[in-house]
């Protein structure tokens, strides 16, 4: 143990430096990667709750029956795809630039199979966006 203090007490500053800058990288890669499995997450929710929104309009026997057109508000149902359809494409806006800079700081993004599993088609659908 007193071995160990002492070679730290005589690094130079070049290991001392290096040593502190592989911690930062460390701790800002891990960041930028949780960001984007967070986002993929968000993306995969907005999903859910789109598909939700027109699944509460189908007939359920055990809690509810049809909708009554009368009580439907189409404006509202409208406006709620609308504004989750902006979530999304606003969330994929956000995965796309975090992909990116992850890449132009750290190198090629190294769990792309987490994105995958998660959001199922973003390389297809990306791929096919970019080229438009």
């Amino acid at each position: 143990m007193e071995e160990l203090f002492k070679d730290k007490l005589k690094r130079s500053y070049k290991q001392l430096k290096d040593d502190r800058a592989e911690a930062v990288v460390e701790e800002l890669e891990t960041a930028w990667k949780r960001k984007v499995e967070d986002l993929c997450h968000d993306i995969k929710k907005i999903d859910r709750d789109r598909n939700n929104l027109i699944d509460d309009l189908s007939p359920d026997v055990t809690f509810k029956t049809n909708v009554v057109p009368s009580d439907f508000d189409g404006l509202q149902f409208m406006n709620k795809d609308i504004e989750l359809g902006m979530k999304r494409r606003n969330a994929l806006i956000v995965l796309r630039v975090t992909l990116s800079r992850y890449e132009d700081m750290f190198g090629e993004y190294p769990d792309k199979a987490t994105i995958e599993k998660i959001l199922p088609n973003y390389y297809t659908n990306n791929k096919e966006e970019e080229e438009d």
